[in-house]
């Protein structure tokens, strides 16, 4: 029998606190403030009957069995799939967003309980679930739930985020977390604010705390034409990424036209351009949503031996020993293992 929404238990906001006659919320830096009726600006979260309801808990607009490369997460169990679960909405708006039709947009859901959700993942002899497409952290409550239900089982729990989220509920996503590719869209106060509605330093935040804990941590820059496509734009970025670790890989994506921003796409000459200038002070950096043979493949940083290649989302791991390089023995950032 298919399952109906009254099916699920009602789940209240996990971070929240009342001011008045309004429920605040507390799990991202939008902060919203809402009224009976009232709904988040991530559309996930609505005030019903006097109390603060996840209303999105369970609710899924997307499932899919990816490769780890799509993430992208080209670091963390390279050349291994993982089942792809998110939600519709966002707690940003970016004009150039990419998935817009599920991030700012509703389309129809299915629900999918934290176990169920498991269960899925063993039956496809997986490693677990990465949390993505819209914005996972919006999806905050069921997370912490699917997330625990993995871990019991000794799967993987991925985050694909913009990483906009208060300190609070952070830490205690991130004991449930293995990995996280978060999306840094500008080094550029005003663009964050002006093209995404959101604060750069939130971000930055994240970041730093994901490094701090020891998360495995990848990073995303979508490189939009007429935004950031200028290397004095890009030069602070790398700057701030290699002053916290060097070691951390960087993903310079390709834009194309979407949602509401129709400039062309960025142009390939710049995107090679960028790779080499942050090639000058990151040992990771890779080019996406690119056709060229630069930017693809994980080279040693010390003997330049092949250690991952890649053709598309063809993956072979061809030098790779555990985290170490099969060449001259050297401790790269790759995570190969499951949690205990």
């Amino acid at each position: 029998m298919k399952k109906t929404q009254t099916d699920l238990p009602v789940v209240e906001v996990a971070y929240q606190h009342k001011e008045g006659n309004k429920f605040c919320c507390d799990i991202c830096p939008q902060e919203c403030k809402l009224i009976e009726g009232g709904i988040g600006v991530c559309g996930g979260r609505q005030v019903i009957n006097d109390r603060f309801i996840a209303v999105n808990y369970a609710q899924v607009s997307s499932l899919h069995l990816d490769p780890m490369e799509k993430k992208p997460l080209y670091h963390f169990f390279p050349d291994s799939d993982i089942l792809s679960v998110g939600p519709n909405g966002c707690n940003l708006s970016c004009v150039w967003c990419q998935n817009w039709q599920i991030s700012q947009d509703i389309i129809p859901t299915r629900i999918i309980r934290p176990n169920e959700l498991a269960d899925m993942v063993d039956a496809l002899d997986g490693i677990g679930a990465a949390y993505t497409y819209a914005e996972p952290l919006i999806w905050y409550e069921y997370i912490m739930d699917a997330g625990r239900a993995m871990h019991e089982r000794g799967l993987v729990n991925v985050l694909v985020s913009n990483g906009y989220i208060n300190s609070a509920p952070l830490k205690a996503m991130l004991q449930i977390t293995d990995a996280f590719n978060v999306d840094l869209k500008s080094f550029d106060k005003a663009c964050y604010k002006k093209f995404c509605g959101g604060k750069l330093e939130s971000v930055l935040n994240t970041i730093q705390k994901i490094h701090d804990a020891g998360v495995h941590l990848e990073i995303t820059h979508l490189i939009v034409t007429g935004i950031n496509d200028d290397l004095k734009k890009i030069e602070p970025l790398v700057k701030w990424i290699a002053d916290l670790d060097p070691t951390i890989p960087l993903h310079l994506s390709r834009y194309f036209p979407n949602n509401k921003y129709y400039e062309d796409p960025t142009d390939v000459h710049f995107m090679m351009e960028a790779y080499q200038l942050a090639k000058t002070q990151l040992e990771w950096v890779y080019l996406g949503n690119v056709q060229s043979p630069v930017g693809q493949d994980s080279l040693c940083p010390s003997c330049g031996a092949p250690l991952v290649k890649r053709t598309g989302y063809n993956t072979e791991i061809v030098n790779l020993e555990g985290s170490k390089c099969g060449g001259c023995g050297r401790e790269v950032n790759f995570r190969m293992t499951s949690p205990e």
